[in-house]
C-alpha cells in the first residue's frame, strides 16, 4: 500500500492509526488531521437523517436502526479522519461492519415469517464482536508493521465479504422475474456511484504518490473524500431498496418516490402509515360514547326519583 508518509504532527499529536490516507496531514488546519476527508463524513450523517425522517412512519424498527448506523458511521468517520488516531479508528471501522451486518439481516429475513429465528441475528453479532477483538488486539500494536496489516485487512476482508453477500442477495431482488423496473433502476444507480467511489478509494490508497504528484501541478484530487460522498448515496440507496422490498413483501404497497430525480424514497399508502392513529382515534370514539351513555344514565336517574 502506498500510504501518505506524511510526518507532520498537529493538535492530535502523530497519528497511530494503522493507516494513513493520501491527504496532506494538517494541511488546512492545525486542528484537523484530515480537513476533505473529515468534511466530507458529514454526508454520512445527512444521508442517515434524511433516510429516517423519510421513513418513520409506517416502517419497522429495523430501518430505524439501519440509518442510525449509517449516522454512526458518520461520527465515527469524522473523528478518526479529524485525529488519526487508532483508538478512534475503531469507531470508524466497527460501526461500517455492523453496518453491513445489519444490512445483512434485512436483506435475509425480508419474509413475512423468520426463517431462521434467533440463531441469526445471535451469530451476525457473535460475528461482528469476534471480529471487533481480533481488531482491538492486533491494531494495539499499531508501531508493528505486520500487526497493523493484520488490523487493517481482518476489517477489510470482513467488511468486502460481507459486502459482496450483501451485494448478491440485491441482485437476486433486482432480477427476480417478478421485478420491478423502478427498484432496477434504483439499483443500477446506486451500483454506478458505489462503484465509482470504490474505485477511487483503491487509487487513493494504492497510488499516493502518484495523486500528489500529478500533471501540470493539479491539486490532490482527494478521491477518499469522494469516497464518502459516494459510499454515502450508495448506502442510503441500499437501505431504501431494501425496505422497498420488505413492504412489498408484507403487502403494504410501496411506491418509489424521487426528489430531483436524486433522492428516492419509499412511500407508503396513507392507510398503511396511519393505522395507529385510526386505531388510537377509535379508541377515543368508543371512550366519548362511553361517557356519554353514562351521561344520559346519570340523568335518567333524577328523573326517575322524581316520578316517584
Amino acid at each position: 500500500m502506498d500510504y501518505n508518509n506524511n510526518s507532520v504532527e498537529g493538535f492530535w499529536g502523530k497519528p497511530t492509526s494503522t493507516v494513513d490516507w493520501c491527504e496532506k496531514n494538517y494541511d488546512v488546519t492545525h486542528y484537523i488531521a484530515e480537513f476533505f476527508n473529515t468534511l466530507s463524513s458529514l454526508c454520512m450523517i445527512n444521508a442517515g437523517i434524511f433516510g429516517m425522517i423519510m421513513h418513520s412512519k409506517g416502517f419497522e424498527l429495523r430501518y430505524t436502526i439501519a440509518f442510525v448506523s449509517i449516522i454512526v458511521v458518520g461520527i465515527g468517520s469524522i473523528l478518526f479522519h479529524g485525529t488519526l488516531l487508532f483508538s478512534l479508528q475503531l469507531f470508524d471501522e466497527i460501526p461500517m461492519m455492523f453496518c453491513v451486518l445489519i444490512l445483512l439481516y434485512n436483506l435475509v429475513e425480508n419474509k413475512s415469517q423468520k426463517k431462521f429465528g434467533i440463531w441469526f441475528p445471535t451469530l451476525l453479532i457473535c460475528w461482528g464482536v469476534a471480529i471487533t477483538s481480533v481488531m482491538i488486539g492486533s491494531g494495539k500494536e499499531y508501531d508493528n508493521e505486520i500487526m497493523q496489516d493484520i488490523e487493517f485487512y481482518v476489517f477489510q476482508g470482513t467488511f468486502v465479504i460481507t459486502s459482496i453477500i450483501v451485494y448478491i442477495y440485491t441482485i437476486l431482488i433486482v432480477f427476480n422475474p417478478e421485478g420491478d423496473p423502478s427498484v432496477t433502476k434504483l439499483w443500477l444507480l446506486g451500483s454506478a456511484v458505489f462503484l465509482f467511489g470504490y474505485i477511487g478509494w483503491h487509487i487513493d490508497l494504492h497510488f499516493c504518490s502518484v495523486v500528489n504528484q500529478l500533471p501540470l501541478s493539479l491539486p490532490n484530487p482527494q478521491l477518499h473524500a469522494w469516497w464518502h460522498l459516494t459510499a454515502s448515496y450508495g448506502s442510503y440507496i441500499l437501505c431504501v431498496l431494501v425496505s422497498y422490498e420488505r413492504t412489498k413483501i408484507l403487502g403494504k404497497k410501496p411506491t418509489l418516490k424521487w426528489i430531483f430525480n436524486i433522492l428516492p424514497f419509499v412511500r407508503l399508502p396513507v392507510h398503511n402509515t396511519n393505522k395507529n392513529n385510526e386505531k388510537r382515534l377509535f379508541k377515543n370514539k368508543k371512550e366519548l360514547l362511553y361517557d356519554d351513555e353514562n351521561e344520559q344514565l346519570d340523568e335518567k336517574v333524577p328523573l326517575l326519583k322524581d316520578e316517584n
